[in-house]
């Protein structure tokens, strides 16, 4: 693994752990392995470049999740982001959240950071939208049950690290389900 790719992985878990504000250049000098040098030698503007850069790519991480499997299936979308969120906060004994949520979070601090975050979410409620319309849903309909869907999931998500359970996800899978298919053709 390159420095740069240390640099990105340990900045996503202590963000994903302790928030942008809560990620020191120590812990992530400490967590990475990397020499002071070596951050600003491959992100000239700090901490705040490199917080945007490693949302970017979660960001796209993410996207990828959902993209995957069958392209006109919205119900498998979902299912298929839920699995991902209790796989990973099962990784992390429930201790991690979204990178993406922390970005926009720490705004203040990485202002391109929460930008790759709005654009994230925009990108899966694309995603969701387009895949609902495919399987016969009203464009409108399609853009606000994408919208529910992302703000529930990663609500989910925030929920889960609250009550060390992933039950949130799995009451949230359940009734997005639901509502989805009440705005597909039988």
């Amino acid at each position: 693994m390159s420095a740069r790719d240390a640099l990105i992985a340990s900045v996503t878990g202590l963000v994903r752990r302790r928030g942008v504000a809560g990620t020191g250049l120590n812990a992530l000098l400490e967590d990475s392995g990397v020499a002071r040098r070596t951050v600003y030698l491959n992100f000239p503007g700090g901490k705040a470049e490199l917080v945007a850069e490693a949302t970017r790519l979660a960001g796209e991480g993410l996207t990828a999740v959902i993209r995957s499997g069958d392209d006109s299936d919205p119900v498998q979308a979902v299912q298929t982001f839920i699995d991902e969120w209790k796989a990973q906060l099962s990784a992390t004994q429930i201790q991690a959240g979204c990178p993406i949520v922390a970005a926009v979070l720490g705004r203040s601090e990485a202002p391109a950071a929460a930008q790759a975050a709005g654009s994230a979410f925009g990108e899966w409620q694309t995603i969701l939208a387009d895949r609902l319309v495919r399987s016969g849903a009203d464009r409108d309909n399609a853009r606000s049950l994408a919208t529910l869907t992302v703000a529930a999931i990663e609500g989910a998500v925030i929920l889960a690290i609250a009550t060390q359970s992933t039950a949130a996800l799995d009451d949230v899978g359940r009734h997005l389900v639901e509502v989805i298919k009440l705005h597909l053709p039988a």
